[in-house]
């Protein structure tokens, strides 16, 4: 719902953080397993986002995609959305252009195995697009450019997927911060779930295309003197708690601008000008929901299958440790020598393995010991 809205608004509305404008441009995965009803999250809200879109310029019916096999395509999409020609004004985006998107992905896991093919810039892109950044690439016959592309993103995943397809570079390069991870489960099991009658849809609608319509054209919203005081403590919270390892660490890192984001929604769908204490408790306690959820997945993982199995290996030798061959054995022996030195070398700098000589009487022994998690 919250990335939805923030779609639907665009560029009309944004937050500064020192001279950098944040617009209400959120990503948001949803994380469950198979056949638990993560799937359908976004059709239980879609009566009250078509009763709230804009008849005049439906937002829907034209600019939610899907499918996008490369980043090129997705430039593409958004640098042929049409310039603005609505009753909100060219003062709205810049150069008057209306390129709001929302990207749906139900395989969220097709995206990642695209954005990891040699020369795909599909993870550039989005990257780009949840900073708020002209979108560009060149193809053989010329160069695209979204200068105000505006896009929002849900995804939908499997835990397995994500283990099995995310890596350290997607978690390390800052790709699946840009995401609020959200873990999807039945609370209680429906055979049969209720539908929204009409007068409360119609209800709802309504209340969202003031808000919509508002947010259009509010442009840069402030901040109460009660806001600053409860951000600044809040701030000071997130930047200086205790590490939760490796992982969980780089898939948090970016929780001030998230927050700040969705307080920014929460202010929006309330059609206040100014950011207050409410918004923020809103938006802080959907970030302890998603950062719950992101420890809850990978919470006991160093976020690669490969690198858990030696940890696990190492973990088990003791204090024994293991040498280069049984290192290689964990793998079965399959495993190239640059590809194990590669994970060795991760293990000694995040201070989780060390390496150390066992002398025998003869030839000393390189052996590689587990540390602490």
């Amino acid at each position: 719902m919250l990335t939805s809205v923030g779609a639907m608004v665009g560029r009309g509305a944004f937050v500064r953080v020192g001279s950098q404008p944040h617009y209400p441009i959120l990503f948001s995965l949803v994380i469950g397993r198979s056949g638990t009803g993560k799937g359908v999250s976004l059709d239980a809200v879609r009566p009250v986002l078509l009763a709230g879109d804009d008849p005049d310029e439906p937002f829907f019916s034209s600019r939610v995609r899907k499918g996008f096999q490369s980043g090129e395509a997705l430039v593409q999409a958004a640098a042929d959305l049409a310039p603005h020609q609505g009753a909100h004004g060219a003062g709205t985006d810049p150069g008057g252009l209306d390129q709001r998107m929302l990207v749906v992905e139900s395989e969220f896991a097709k995206v990642v195995t695209i954005a990891q093919r040699q020369g795909s810039i599909y993870s550039t892109v989005l990257r780009s697009a949840w900073d708020g950044e002209s979108l560009e690439c060149r193809t053989r016959r010329e160069k695209l450019v979204a200068s105000a592309a505006h896009v929002g993103v849900i995804g939908h995943v499997t835990p397995a997927d994500l283990h099995g397809k995310i890596d350290m570079v997607e978690i390390g390069n800052g790709f699946l911060n840009r995401f609020l991870l959200a873990w999807s489960a039945p609370t209680k099991l429906m055979a049969t779930p209720r539908v929204l009658e009409e007068a409360v849809v119609a209800g709802f609608g309504a209340r969202l295309r003031g808000a919509v319509e508002f947010g259009r054209s509010v442009g840069e919203l402030t901040r109460t003197a009660a806001f600053d005081d409860a951000w600044a403590s809040l701030y000071y919270v997130l930047r200086l708690r205790p590490t939760g390892g490796h992982v969980l660490d780089s898939l948090t890192a970016r929780a001030a601008p998230h927050i700040l984001r969705l307080a920014m929604v929460f202010a929006l769908l309330d059609e206040s000008p100014s950011l207050d204490v409410p918004h923020l408790r809103a938006a802080a306690a959907l970030w302890e929901y998603c950062e719950a959820s992101a420890a809850h997945v990978w919470g006991g993982t160093l976020g690669n299958s490969r690198l858990d199995a030696l940890f696990d290996a190492l973990v088990a030798a003791g204090d024994k440790g293991l040498t280069r061959s049984e290192l290689n054995a964990v793998f079965s022996n399959n495993l190239p020598r640059g590809a194990l030195d590669a994970m060795v070398l991760e293990l000694t700098e995040r201070g989780l393995a060390q390496a150390k000589t066992v002398p025998t009487g003869g030839r000393p022994r390189e052996v590689l010991t587990a540390t602490s998690r």
